[in-house]
């Protein structure tokens, strides 16, 4: 668990975007680059904060049993010796063009933690020094202060809490009873959820009294998105993990949240 606070200034009537951009897999054959371009330029061009949602790069060695030459993007294929830093730096590359000041942060994945644990190179921490962002581990609080205004300032928090996931659930009702679970035992404002390879998204509301003050109940307003991955199913000539369990095809891209901070508002769109 990780936690981490920032700042975002905001103008009063205009929304504040936030995404999660993970599953990339980078180094693998099947990775849609065309549709990483294009998040990558909406990214810079609408000025979109970034949740670096794990498994960044592909990070499965030659000794791996999972390791299966045919999935290793062609250009790599040279270099397997040293394949987790090609792919690292590879990537490092892309994602630079993102500025430094929309990075939220950058969570690692199972794909990164196999490294971590079996030969000590944390690719994470590497990425985000590179980037100079802010690890969130497997699962992290952000507490987000929206800020406007330079004299008399007026701020809005609100929380974030994100997580790369894990399990196996391989339909989309089961894909969402993950993240359902998951804001049912939570009290956030904003949450986030990579590994399953599906972008989903939806909003909700919670009953609430206030502490003080006039009683009366509150409706509190949540967002919740499943981030998506890059990797498609599957490549012609390849036989991908996806394609051995007759998965359904995955939507490459990014989620996004447009949050409106002191009307509390929150829209989410894929």
């Amino acid at each position: 668990m990780e936690l981490n606070e920032v700042t975002i200034p905001y103008k009063q009537g205009e929304p504040v975007r936030i995404c999660g951009l993970g599953d990339i897999h980078w180094g693998n054959i099947a990775v849609d680059e065309q549709a990483l371009d294009r998040a990558i330029k909406y990214i810079c061009d609408n000025h979109v904060y970034v949740v670096g949602m794990g498994d960044m790069v592909d990070s499965i060695n030659p000794d791996d049993k999972r390791f299966d030459i045919k999935t290793v993007r062609p250009d790599f294929r040279a270099k397997l010796d040293n394949l987790i830093s090609e792919q690292y730096e590879s990537l490092c590359e892309k994602l630079s063009k993102i500025p430094q000041e929309q990075w939220i942060g950058i969570h690692t994945g199972n794909h990164e933690e196999v490294i971590r644990t079996r030969y000590y190179r944390d690719v994470t921490r590497d990425l985000c020094r590179n980037l100079k962002t802010t690890y969130l581990g497997y699962e992290a609080w952000s507490r987000i202060r929206f800020e406007r205004g330079t004299i008399n300032k007026h701020v809005e928090v609100f929380k974030l809490f994100s997580t790369h996931g894990s399990g196996g659930a391989r339909f989309d009702p089961t894909k969402q009873w993950k993240i359902e679970h998951i804001s049912n035992k939570i009290n956030a404002d904003l949450i986030m959820m990579g590994h399953v390879h599906s972008i989903q998204v939806g909003r909700g509301l919670k009953g609430d009294i206030p502490s003080s003050g006039e009683l009366k109940e509150q409706n509190k307003p949540y967002g919740w998105m499943l981030t998506g991955t890059f990797l498609n199913k599957s490549t012609e000539g390849v036989i991908s993990y996806a394609e051995r369990f007759n998965l359904p095809p995955s939507k490459t891209g990014i989620a996004t949240f447009s949050i409106y901070p002191e009307e509390r508002r929150i829209h989410v769109s894929a």
